[in-house]
């Protein structure tokens, strides 16, 4: 007996239809449209590409050179400099410096190039050059204000003096008062760096006119007499040493960035020196009681010189006397307390 097997055929989808219509063949009027629409998006893509590249290489050629830009229109020549300044730099000055060329057009002027001439001169700090139609040049200067002055030779030229500001720069001093020249102390004991014709930079000299403004604010009379700032110590231990016509040697400390008590100090050490006019003060050094609360003012004196010979004493008031041997300074022995500071004691 033989069985009868049905099998289900496969399910069949619009796929499986055979594809004989062909596609329509693109008209001439579209082929056309097609090749126009290619060829501008082209053309956009390459003005792009073209603009970019342009505004890149115009950028450019404004920050090295911007006197490459020309202007379409024919300025006039620079008839007038104006000149502001919060220093003592005059007009002359400035329109010595900058050397304009004759009937220079004030389009054709390279600001940029003119500030860096002024600036290169050490003591303008910045410069702001603006043009004030139809021909004026107008210039506003910040200038830097010396601190110290400091004896040079630069190559083979004759030794003069410098002047250093507070952030370290030196520079020829011009069109300042002599006065004001002649009360700068001398900077002694650093070491000067010269790179590519250039002064470097002294460093630390934002501390000494901090101290230099505190004591002229306090003790006018007594910094006025202040003659040389060292450095000597300052890299080492932050001293700045100082050197005046009463006292031969001061000592500052800048760790704790307290000079006016240090002045204070030097005021009252000063004050009791006078009551003892025969025994000076030679050093004092006010960094000690800086590091130890300002509890101790280390204080050494002059040794009194030996008495004058009777003879000499017997020589008329006009009469020469000999030259007396320079004075010398004693080893401090145990200190002697005296108030807030300590006055070594001396031998006798």
């Amino acid at each position: 007996m033989s069985t009868l097997v049905t099998t289900n055929p496969p399910t069949r989808t619009w796929r499986d239809i055979q594809q004989s219509i062909a596609p329509k063949a693109m008209s001439s009027e579209g082929r056309k449209r097609l090749l126009i629409g290619t060829v501008k998006s082209v053309a956009a893509l390459l003005a792009l590409g073209l603009g970019g590249w342009g505004a890149y290489e115009l950028f450019n050629i404004w920050e090295r050179n911007p006197m490459a830009i020309k202007s379409p229109v024919k300025s006039e020549p620079v008839k007038t400099v104006e000149m502001r300044s919060d220093g003592v730099l005059d007009k002359a000055w400035v329109t010595r410096v900058l050397a304009l060329p004759k009937n220079a057009g004030l389009m054709e002027l390279d600001l940029h190039a003119l500030q860096m001439r002024l600036m290169e001169t050490g003591q303008v700090r910045n410069a702001v050059l603006t043009r004030k139609f139809p021909a004026t040049l107008v210039v506003m200067l910040e200038e830097r204000w010396p601190v110290v002055r400091i004896h040079a030779q630069i190559g083979e030229a004759a030794p003069k003096d410098l002047l250093i500001a507070r952030d370290g720069v030196i520079y020829d001093g011009v069109c300042y008062d002599p006065s004001v020249i002649g009360s700068l102390p001398y900077l002694a004991e650093v070491n000067l760096k010269r790179i590519r014709g250039q002064f470097q930079p002294v460093e630390g000299m934002d501390k000494v006119a901090e101290l230099l403004s505190t004591a002229r604010a306090n003790i006018p009379e007594l910094s006025r007499n202040w003659q040389i700032v060292s450095l000597a110590r300052y890299n080492a231990d932050g001293f700045i040493i100082v050197r005046s016509k009463e006292i031969k040697e001061i000592i500052f400390g800048t760790r704790e960035n307290d000079f006016y008590k240090q002045i204070a100090q030097l005021d009252l050490v000063v004050e009791v020196g006078h009551l003892q006019a025969d025994h000076p003060a030679v050093s004092v050094n006010l960094a000690i009681g800086e590091t130890q609360g300002g509890a101790q003012v280390p204080v050494v004196f002059e040794t009194p010189s030996a008495p004058a010979s009777a003879s000499g004493a017997n020589k008329s008031p006009g009469s020469k006397l000999p030259a007396q041997a320079p004075s010398t300074r004693t080893a401090p022995q145990r200190p002697v307390l005296f108030g807030s500071i300590y006055f070594p004691s001396r031998e006798l």
